[in-house]
């Protein structure tokens, strides 16, 4: 997670999620001790209740897991503040940490260090591109991979706008190619009606 600068935290002042969409998240049911069944029949109870897992990237020991907050406020309320994890927790979907490309896909990385970093709680190839300098010093060689994640991310972005601009080319000729046939279309009419008109007039 790389470093917010002070002047980019006052920009973001009114923006409630500023900053989550860095952290690694993940709903997921629990069983928790029902104390008022317990109590009334005289025997361990449990329920279900949803739970939170909180991930900082580069820091294993920054992990926050709490019963879901339900206040109908932002921030306060886990729903509001991660929509995008609760729903795919709510339709039962496989959920990811953190959108990205996996380290284990990475062709770069060898597995080992892959997993030597997943322990630290960096899963993604963004998430090891924009790691917080604080971090950095923990990961075997970090500085060399995070600068690998950050040309790797700059070749994919510099290749998707030359396939943008690929794509709007080819889309452009090819209405270009579509009005010319069409102009063919109406040239040869034109001709098929002047022949006819020529004919009737002898």
């Amino acid at each position: 997670m790389r470093e917010v600068s002070i002047e980019e935290q006052a920009e973001n002042a009114g923006n409630l999620q500023f900053g989550d969409d860095r952290l690694g998240v993940q709903f997921y049911m629990q069983s928790v001790e029902d104390k008022e069944r317990t109590l009334a029949e005289g025997r361990k109870c449990f329920k279900e209740r949803e739970f939170i897992r909180i991930m900082v990237p580069g820091d294993r020991h920054n992990v926050t897991i709490r019963p879901v907050q339900v206040t109908g406020i932002m921030p306060t309320d886990d729903r509001l503040r991660f929509p995008r994890h609760y729903e795919a927790f709510q339709k039962k979907q496989e959920q990811k940490s953190h959108d990205g490309m996996p380290l284990k896909l990475w062709p770069a990385m060898p597995e080992s260090t892959a997993e030597e970093l997943q322990y630290i709680n960096i899963f993604t190839v963004e998430q090891l591109a924009t790691l917080s300098d604080t971090y950095v010093g923990k990961v075997p060689n970090g500085s060399k991979w995070k600068q690998r994640a950050e040309e790797f991310l700059k070749s994919i972005g510099d290749q998707a706008a030359v396939n943008r601009l690929n794509s709007a080319l080819a889309e452009r000729d090819a209405k270009i190619a579509t009005q010319e046939a069409a102009i063919k279309d109406q040239a040869d009419i034109i001709t098929k009606l002047s022949k006819r008109l020529d004919k009737l007039e002898k």
